[in-house]
This record gives structure tokens, C-alpha cells and sequence, in this order.
């Protein structure tokens, strides 16, 4: 009886660490309001000033994440995010993480204002940015096949 009772519990512990690895969280980095931090997250303008990173075009499919990072090394109180899909009828989520591994918050296609295949977004801090490497994370959050993207 002991024997079923111990295998079962391990099957059980197999199933939980069986999710645990394919659900979208993530235990690495804390989930930290931006405001806590001093930053502001507003919907970007195209003339506003900010810095605009790299652009990086990837593909993405249903549940799948991605990793994309870049490196503040000078002082500025704004950087552009911009995750351009152009398809709304696929969703993308969106989180951007600081150097310090705080998660600012995570977005969907609706977080500037309108709902089109798009999240453009400013970082804002008007005491600076934080330097270092900051990472984004794209989830294929409802994606029929594959969506091509650029951030």
C-alpha cells in the first residue's frame, strides 16, 4: 500500500513540474508596478524625442515565447518600445523587463490606445533610465500558425 501510495505521489509531482514548465510564467524576474520604480509607461508618439532600439523581426507561434534584449549605456529619460505584428486578428503579449530583472508590467495590442497588431509604448523616467541590458519578452498569446513581428 506504501508502494502505490509513494508512486502516486510522484506521479503527481511529475505532472505539477509537467506544467510548471510549460506555463507563461516566470520565476526568474519580479513583476514590479513601473511607477514603483519612477517609471511612467504611456502610448508612444512618433515625435516625441525618445530613443528608439534596434529593430529585430522574428516569428512567433501559439504559446511560444521569445527573448529579445538591448543595451541603455548612455543617459535618457525615454525609450521607444515598439512590437509591430500588423495582424489583429493574432494576439502578442508583451513584458518588458529593466536591467535590475524587475518586470514593468506586461501589454497587449490595446496598451497604446488602439487595437492594431501593435503595442508602441515610451518607458519613461525623467531621472534617467536605467543602464544595462533591458529585456523583452514576446508570448505568442492567440496565434493561428505562425506571426512574423519586428521590435
Amino acid at each position: 500500500m506504501k508502494t502505490i501510495a509513494i508512486g502516486f505521489i510522484i506521479f503527481l509531482l511529475c505532472i505539477s513540474v509537467a506544467s510548471a514548465s510549460t506555463s507563461e510564467t516566470d520565476n526568474e524576474f519580479t513583476l514590479i508596478s513601473a511607477s514603483d520604480l519612477g517609471y511612467k509607461i504611456v502610448p508612444a508618439k512618433s515625435d516625441d524625442g525618445s530613443i528608439g532600439v534596434r529593430t529585430v523581426s522574428d516569428i512567433i507561434t501559439q504559446g511560444e515565447t521569445n527573448w529579445h534584449s538591448f543595451v541603455i549605456s548612455s543617459y535618457y529619460t525615454s525609450i521607444e518600445v515598439d512590437l509591430n505584428w500588423g495582424d489583429t486578428s493574432d494576439s502578442l503579449k508583451l513584458y518588458i523587463y529593466d536591467p535590475s530583472y524587475n518586470c514593468l508590467g506586461y501589454f497587449y495590442d490595446s496598451a497604446d490606445g488602439s487595437i492594431n497588431g501593435r503595442i508602441h509604448l515610451n518607458v519613461i523616467d525623467n531621472d534617467g533610465i536605467e543602464r544595462g541590458t533591458w529585456r523583452y519578452r514576446v508570448y505568442g498569446y492567440s496565434v493561428s500558425g505562425t506571426e512574423d513581428y519586428s521590435i
